[in-house]
């Protein structure tokens, strides 16, 4: 039996207990891959001695932690020298990058050097924010050199094709429905909760909310690691609004956790000001959740604002009030209507299957 094709699949989250969207999109994406690739995860730990690395397998999946280290130039020799020397071992491997930062610019000088282009993963805080940053340079070279460019919205896309003239393809996200499935017999509560899920930092517009909501109507259900500027910013406003009605679950890992703390709520607000393709609106909506998002990154792919969900403008209270006052009184007259477009919207066009299929296809297609 031939051996399958080898597939070096570089992340900097993939660790089950970290935080955000970026660990569980890396997991679920190289899981799609290894169903047809013999694919090797190469990722940084906290977990090993710095510029050492350990091998190991998970579900299939050969996993290689790269100890980091405070020194940036060293940490990222280190992790081309260990992609370069992992290429070698094998006969014509694929290379790819999730996330277009530093280690994408490692992984592509490694690439390089077995003269080839690596494939890279733009998910959103990289094009977004970070080439702005320390990672500008980086992030554009990388794209500017990358074989094919994945992009989860058709925003990130638009700015891909602003920064370079690498081709693209646009592959959403992709969420499980056959876990979460659509809440039945549901009835809202007579002061409905709003939830506000994930890794709770600056740009996830946690301010904005705040502002938004009518604490007289509505209480807050905030689920999810709260980065230290979105805990002050909660603890400043708890001085001054003591009666505010705000729960705060710490991170849950387990998708039954997750799901019974979606059913806690009655409207899933996601304010970012900027997003790629937020799971945790795919994960709400297919379980048929009201869904306020602030249009931006995937929203505008997904939502169609009144029929599935609610937008509003990014960091606008005002904008944000108004959406939440719409979602509220589509509880009281027919919110079962939006709830089952919401469930059908998820299902049939952003499944964790459609996912997996169109990565394949497109490697099929443009890596043959």
């Amino acid at each position: 039996m031939p051996s399958r094709p080898d597939l070096i699949f570089v992340t900097p989250a993939f660790c089950e207990n970290m935080p955000g969207g970026l660990a569980v999109s890396a997991r679920r994406i190289a899981s799609h891959f290894a169903t047809s690739y013999s694919v090797t995860v190469v990722t940084p730990s906290e977990l090993v001695p710095a510029l050492s690395y350990r091998a190991s397998e998970l579900g299939g999946i050969r996993v290689v932690e790269i100890g980091k280290s405070a020194d940036t130039s060293l940490f990222l020799q280190c992790i081309a020298d260990v992609i370069e020397k992992l290429g070698k071992s094998m006969a014509n491997p694929k290379y790819m990058a999730f996330y277009c930062n530093a280690l994408a610019y490692a992984t592509t000088l490694a690439a390089q050097r077995k003269g080839a282009s690596p494939l890279l993963f733009a998910r959103g805080n990289d094009i977004d924010l970070e080439v702005f940053g320390e990672s500008a340079f980086f992030t554009h070279y990388a794209l500017s050199h990358a074989h094919t460019v994945f992009c989860v919205s058709s925003e990130i896309q638009s700015k891909v094709k602003a920064f370079c003239h690498t081709p693209t393809r646009y592959i959403p996200n992709g969420a499980n429905v056959d876990a979460f499935k659509f809440q039945e017999g549901y009835q809202p509560k007579p002061r409905p909760s709003i939830g506000l899920f994930g890794d709770i930092k600056q740009k996830k517009g946690l301010d904005t909310l705040l502002a938004a909501i009518d604490f007289n109507r509505f209480s807050l259900r905030i689920v999810g690691e709260l980065r230290e500027d979105s805990r002050k910013l909660l603890h400043g406003f708890f001085g001054l609004h003591p009666q505010a009605h705000v729960e705060h679950v710490a991170y849950v890992q387990g998708c039954d956790d997750l799901i019974t703390q979606y059913r806690e709520v009655d409207i899933v607000c996601i304010p970012s000001r900027h997003e790629g393709m937020s799971n945790v609106m795919l994960e709400a909506m297919s379980l048929g959740k009201l869904c306020v998002c602030s249009s931006v990154g995937g929203a505008l792919d997904v939502v169609q604002d009144g029929t599935n969900g609610f937008l509003f403008d990014p960091g606008s209270s005002e904008s944000l009030e108004l959406a939440l006052e719409r979602a509220a009184n589509c509880l009281t007259v027919d919110h079962e209507s939006i709830r089952q477009q919401a469930s059908s919207t998820v299902r049939n066009g952003f499944s964790l299957e459609l996912e997996r299929q169109r990565y394949l296809q497109a490697l099929l297609e443009i890596c043959p």
